[in-house]
């Protein structure tokens, strides 16, 4: 049985000390130093000799494209791109050798009519984050309480973002240089009466000395008080120390509390006798490198004052061309300066003294003849500097072993096992695989300490709550432990009042949809047991049931308005209701979608409530469910225009009928979020038939390359926006899954193949995996290593294709789930109105099957061979058995 507690307060990902983190260069880095987010990066740059490098520059399209990966990181390879499309590159593998050792191989390959010449630059750097820390210097018995520790922030105008927090920071909290621990709180002390509650320490006597360090903008004289007593702040705009002398602890805190009138900024307090005596002296971060010869020929030793451990490699090609590089922009020196591919420049280049150290270990030329190819091995190692030299002599002795362990290395890398229909899919399925593995970078500060984190893309070096959901149900079909993980990240622990999820971006709460689809294929009562008090706290907040939530407007009774916390309700940026809103200021109008999401939230909680035995929750669920639903069929629909509308709000937070299109009066929301309650389960047979035409007519929202955002004929539709004119991926998985709710299994499986030719035919070409599809050409647009929202298709190909997968609909659940050879076995129930059928999808093999469900026979269809579908009966729970025949 499995124990998720080792997830409790952590959201962090259990992956290896070495991996593909870098926020700058792709390659291999290591946590230098967690507690202060410190990381070395090791970047192979391979190049045509004396030519162009390739530079595998995360931040920018530059010819280097992740290709294969092990689902643990452990080892991976990339491709760079030095000439046209597979002409001229570089294969680049790391290969996990033993814990603290990686082996690199890059492979520089010629596809050209003549012999061609490489480079290989390998570069390492100490990376630290953007925040410059200070340290307090305190005196003798004194200690020091940072504000970010603080136990409550209380302002007498509390906002609605008090209760979701932004970037999974503590309330009031802002990143800061020149901070002891690179940020602060801030944004309050405005008005009489705001309190900031610090911890004291035990064992302090009954009153006590403090010093706050604070900062007030320059001109403001500020009154603070300290467990009652005052002072005033000078107001420099700087860091000041103010003293208070011999405050009472009895209460055991630092009660910091405003009299009002200016903003309030505090890093902490020191306490103990003589405290305003402390003083701050930057933070030891010295990332001048001390570069070393290692112990054997072709070898160096990498140290930094500020982190501990030393760093080694040693190289396969005979070259002594390092070079000490200290630069501002390294991309400038790298494609614009010659010293680059000359050795005779010295062995330092350190410009104005100004800038970032980087240390440029040089292999040239390596020579290949057509079609041929020439390898460089190195291996790079951290620990003491003596296991380092051991590392550097072992490697040198052992550097025989390096191609088996390289290739032992590859035999890990996923790839996919379809059934025959899918191989047409490989090629950029494994292509979107690796790109969803190696999303991933450290630091992400993350409720107060530095994880490693997946993310849509580099570009995005930030949280991302929507896009994260469904990063995780494209981790799902690499493996159940990396969905676990990711769902995990966003949750927080019951009680939080600060943060009731992870929060960045459009509140789209994928993370129910990944947790049911983690149900539904382990079957797990114990992960439905350990995350349901998480999910529980996310869902009332969205439900505007939490203290501090205004998603249901301010009685609280209202459809779902999520404009307090961002301006996307959807994450379509320039959907034309929602821009309309935003432009025009407008914080009335309700979407369709926040509702429909929570309403199927309320869905999945009330069955993982029953099903772990919180019984009682039941009632809330069923309240809201009930609630909303009548508001969107009484004041949302829109028979005329055939959806569902955006509702107006007057200033008592009445209904005041729905938002039109200005210039022509039409309903203001045809497109996807006005077929949203499809998603939630409430629509009349009628409105339910005529949505599916509008989503399958090429008229309205079908294309020949997916389901447009927008209906085609609106007034407002465009071809050249974000949104409005694109395809993409993720509202098309939530229309999948409800189209195999309502049995409508032609239209589910034409979504799912389009999206997986339209991806597969870009990636063959471009060998892009891209964040969104032109309405007009089908070709990807966007950001060209994007996840996330393209992890849909993993998911269409894993439902399709995966041999011993069974997919339903939003309304299904599937427990123990047992397949063979010619047997199968599933418990099934499924929700929604009696009397009509919902499809499930079998990945099942070739030949042929019966099915029975509850001991009655079904027909069995074919989608393709190998896989099957089946009508289930809604309002019904039951055994599923499938036999071959």
């Amino acid at each position: 049985m499995a124990d998720y507690h080792y997830l409790d307060g952590v959201h962090d990902l259990s992956l290896p000390d070495w991996g593909p983190y870098s926020k700058k260069y792709f390659g291999i880095s290591h946590l230098a130093d967690r507690a202060r987010g410190m990381r070395f990066d090791f970047t192979v740059m391979p190049g045509v000799y004396r030519r162009q490098l390739g530079i595998p520059d995360v931040l920018r399209p530059a010819g280097y494209l992740p290709w294969s990966v092990a689902p643990d990181l452990q080892d991976y390879a990339y491709r760079q791109q030095l000439e046209a499309k597979d002409r001229i590159y570089a294969d680049i593998s790391f290969a996990r050798w033993e814990e603290h050792l990686r082996v690199v191989r890059c492979r520089c390959v010629n596809h050209g009519v003549l012999d061609s010449a490489f480079a290989v630059h390998f570069i390492a750097s100490l990376e630290t984050p953007p925040e410059k820390t200070v340290e307090p210097v305190l005196p003798e018995n004194c200690v020091w309480i940072d504000a970010l520790d603080h136990i409550g922030l209380n302002r007498v105008k509390m906002r609605p973002q008090d209760g979701l927090v932004f970037d999974a920071l503590r309330r009031g909290e802002r990143r800061e240089s020149g901070t002891v621990r690179g940020g602060c709180i801030g944004g309050f002390g405005q008005e009489d009466g705001d309190v900031l509650l610090l911890p004291l320490p035990a064992g302090l006597p009954e009153k006590v000395d403090v010093a706050l360090r604070c900062k007030v903008a320059a001109g403001e004289r500020f009154g603070i008080a300290l467990n009652g007593v005052s002072r005033m702040a000078a107001g420099t705009g700087e860091w000041e120390i103010v003293e208070f002398n011999q405050i009472p602890t009895a209460a055991g805190v630092v009660e910091i509390r405003s009299a009002g009138g200016a903003e309030l900024a505090v890093d902490g307090v020191s306490a103990g006798k003589g405290a305003a005596e402390v003083s701050f002296i930057p933070a030891r971060e010295n990332v001048t490198p001390e570069i070393q010869p290692g112990p054997v020929p072709n070898s160096r030793m990498i140290g930094y004052e500020a982190c501990k451990q030393v760093y080694g490699v040693w190289w396969s090609f005979d070259s002594d061309f390092v070079v000490h590089y200290r630069s501002e922009r390294m991309n400038d020196l790298l494609l614009y300066d010659d010293c680059i591919h000359q050795p005779f420049f010295g062995g330092s280049r350190l410009g104005n003294g100004r800038g970032q150290d980087w240390v440029d270990l040089v292999m040239q030329p390596l020579t290949a003849a057509p079609d041929g190819w020439s390898d460089v091995y190195a291996v790079v190692c951290d620990g003491s500097r003596e296991e380092v030299e051991a590392f550097l002599r072992r490697a040198a002795a052992e550097c025989d072993k390096l191609p088996e362990l390289v290739a032992v290395s590859q035999r890990r890398y996923w790839s996919p096992e379809p059934v025959e229909m899918g191989r047409k899919f490989c090629f950029s399925q494994e292509r979107l695989a690796s790109v969803t593995l190696t999303n991933v970078v450290y630091p992400t500060y993350f409720k107060g300490r530095n994880v490693r984190h997946h993310t849509p893309g580099r570009r995005w070096n930030s949280l991302y709550t929507w896009d994260s959901g469904f990063i995780g149900l494209g981790l799902l079909e690499l493996g159940k432990r990396l969905a676990v993980e990711n769902l995990n990240a966003y949750l927080t622990e019951p009680g939080d009042d600060e943060c009731a999820f992870i929060h960045h971006g459009s509140p789209v709460p994928v993370q129910f949809y990944l947790f049911s689809e983690l149900a539904n294929r382990t079957g797990d009562t114990e992960l439905i047991r350990y995350f349901y008090p998480k999910l529980k706290q996310y869902y009332e907040f969205m439900a505007g049931r939490s203290a501090s939530s205004t998603m249901r407007g301010p009685n609280r009774d209202g459809l779902i308005r999520s404009w307090d916390y961002f301006y996307n309700s959807g994450g379509w940026d320039d959907y034309p209701p929602q821009w309309f809103v935003r432009e025009n200021n407008l914080r009335d109008p309700a979407p369709v979608i926040g509702s429909a999401h929570v309403i199927r939230c309320a869905r999945i909680l009330a069955a993982a409530a029953r099903e772990a035995g919180f019984d009682a929750d039941t009632a809330m669920y069923e309240a809201d469910i009930a609630s909303l639903s009548m508001l969107l069929q009484e004041y949302s629909w829109d028979g005329e225009a055939g959806y569902f509308s955006y509702v107006r709000y007057d200033a008592e937070n009445r209904p005041a009928g729905i938002l039109r299109h200005p210039p022509t009066g039409t309903n203001f929301n045809m497109g996807l979020d006005g077929a949203a309650p499809l998603l939630a389960g409430i629509c009349t047979p009628a409105q339910k038939a005529g949505l599916w035409e509008k989503l399958s007519s090429e008229e309205h929202c079908w294309t020949p390359f997916g389901l447009s955002t927008v209906d085609q004929a609106a007034p407002y539709f465009r071809l050249d926006g974000y949104w409005n004119g694109s395809i993409w991926m993720p509202y098309q998985w939530f229309f999948w899954k409800a189209a195999l709710d309502d049995g409508q299994a032609d239209f589910a499986w034409r979504i799912a193949e389009t999206a997986l030719g339209v991806y597969e035919k870009e990636c063959r070409d471009s060998y892009g995996c891209y964040e969104q599809f032109s309405v007009v050409s089908g070709r990807g647009t966007g950001w060209h290593h994007f996840s996330a929202l393209s992890d849909p298709v993993l998911c269409w190909f894993g439902a399709y294709f995966v041999p011993g997968r069974l997919t339903g609909g939003l309304d299904t659940r599937i427990r123990n789930l047992k397949t063979g050879d010619d047997c199968w076995f599933a418990d099934i129930e499924i929700d929604g109105p009696a009397g009509e059928t919902s499809t499930l999808v079998a990945v099942i093999g070739g030949g042929s099957w019966r099915a029975e469900f509850s001991g009655k026979p079904l027909p069995v269809r074919d989608r393709f061979p190998g896989t099957v579908e089946i009508d289930l009966p809604r309002a019904s729970a039951g055994s599923l058995r499938l036999h071959r025949c």
